[in-house]
Parts: C-alpha cells; structure tokens; sequence
C-alpha cells in the first residue's frame, strides 16, 4: 500500500507531458524504439532505454563515446516500474505485444503517457515515425524521414512486383526453426515476390523437419543468423546431393527490428535472391 501511494505521488505531481525541449524525458522501452528516437535526432532527451537498445552506438549509449551509458528499465522479464516512476518520463515509448501488457497497463494507470507501437508491416514503421516525431516535437525530422522512406519502399515494391520466389526463412539451427506465419516477415519478403514455404502455419515461429524442407524444395534459405556464412553453409552441406537452394544471409537485428534499417537490409536481400 504504501508503494502504490508513492507510485501516485509520482505520477500526479513529478510527471508532466513535455511543453519545452527542456521538460523533454523518453524512456523507450524496445530496442526498436530507440532507434527510432535516434532517427529523429532526439537521443539527447533519452532518460532510460531497454535491453539491446544497442544502435547505433551500444547498449545505453547516446553517442560512440558513451562515458555514462543510460540504465535499462526493461528486459523480457518485464518493465522496472520503480525506477521509470523515479526517472519521470514526460514520454514512454512501448511495444505492445512485446511489452507486458500489464506493465503498460500499470504505466497508464499512474498517469504516463505510453505510445503504444504494433508494426505488422512497413508502413506501420512509417506510420509509428510520424506519430512519434508528433509526440517529441521533431516533426520535421520525422517528415523528411518518412518522404524518404516512402519512396524507398515504392521504389523497392515497384522493382520486385513481377517476381516471384519461395524460401525458407530460418533463425535457429539447434534446433530448427523460424518463420511460420509470422506476418512482418512475410509482409517484407512479399516485397521482394518471395513466399516463405511455412507461412500458412498455424503459430509465427516454428520448429522445421529437415526432411519436409527437402520435400518442399524452396528456391532459397533466408538465414537470419548472426553465426559465420561458412558454419550456415556447413550445416546444408550434407544434403546438396538432393537439396541444392541459394543459400543467403541476412543482418536479423537489422531486418527483425522495426526501423529504417530494414529496407537496405531489405533490399539486399532482394537483389541476392534474384542474381
């Protein structure tokens, strides 16, 4: 009880939204949205960020010097409420369905404002940039941003329109899994006129028969992999005599998290696909 009065102490009269660049205070609280911060030249007004907020500069830090690096207030066990409540953010910037949504919940609750991010595709990204830019006063950063990212998107769904694809997209060898239905994947390859072979089963991320791939036969694997090139293709040797697909790598931190970073990496991968 007398943790919850302090909590809504806290939030009636140490928290305000933000009227100046001065009562300016973010804490995000996915790594995503850190990055999105950065590309909206607004790290500066970062008070506390989440685990593997790591770019551009490493965890917690808001530039490559990073002498104090910023503290953690999030991990997938959950967001620290004590220590966002102390730190009186004017902004949070969350995940939803990566959060706990309880977590948010409780965050609303003592009064916070919470911008909610879902992507599900690219232009939610877009959407979320404007939004946020919105939020932190950093419209025209935000602008400018999103026209170039508009017209990279256009420009990469106009170029692939006519292609078309299959592949198996994977992101762990022991064991095998990866990309089911998942819906930002297969949204993203389906620029590129790839169709991921598990994207019609029933959960996002599933373990793989290494015999029912053979028997699918897709043109490609997509490793989404942080491991050597030569140890994924290593691992696929042995079946060459019957299975002999493209095998690419792809950067899974950039491709994975919702963030401009996407669509170079994006494009990448297209033009592997199709040499």
């Amino acid at each position: 009880m007398k943790n919850s009065l302090i909590f809504v102490m806290f939030a009636c009269f140490g928290f305000a939204q933000a009227n100046s660049e001065e009562d300016k205070r973010i804490i995000s609280l996915s790594p995503h949205l850190s990055e999105i911060v950065f590309a909206l030249e607004q790290e500066t007004y970062l008070v506390a960020v989440s685990d593997f907020s790591d770019y551009p500069y490493g965890q917690g830090c808001r530039t490559k010097k990073c002498t104090q690096p910023l503290p953690s207030v999030s991990s997938y066990q959950g967001a620290d409420i004590a220590s966002i409540v102390r730190l009186k953010p004017s902004i949070i910037l969350a995940w939803e369905g990566g959060n706990k949504a309880q977590d948010l919940a409780r965050l609303e609750q003592l009064g916070f404002t919470v911008y909610r991010s879902s992507p599900q595709a690219f232009n939610d990204v877009i959407t979320d940039i404007e939004r946020i830019g919105k939020l932190l006063n950093a419209t025209q950063q935000a602008s400018k941003l999103t026209k170039q990212l508009t017209s990279t998107l256009a420009d990469l769904t106009q170029q692939y329109k006519d292609q078309n694809s299959t592949a198996l997209y994977y992101m762990s060898q022991q064991p095998l899994s990866g990309v089911g239905n998942d819906r930002w994947i297969n949204n993203l390859l389906a620029i590129c006129g790839i169709q991921n072979i598990y994207a019609d089963t029933a959960s996002s991320f599933s373990q793989f028969s290494l015999a029912d791939i053979i028997r699918k036969q897709p043109s490609h694997i997509i490793a989404g992999l942080s491991l050597p090139m030569k140890d994924i293709e290593l691992f696929w040797a042995a079946h060459t005599d019957v299975f002999a697909p493209s095998i690419i790598k792809v950067n899974p931190d950039a491709l994975h998290r919702f963030t401009p970073r996407v669509l170079p990496e994006l494009a990448k991968l297209c033009k592997s696909v199709y040499l």
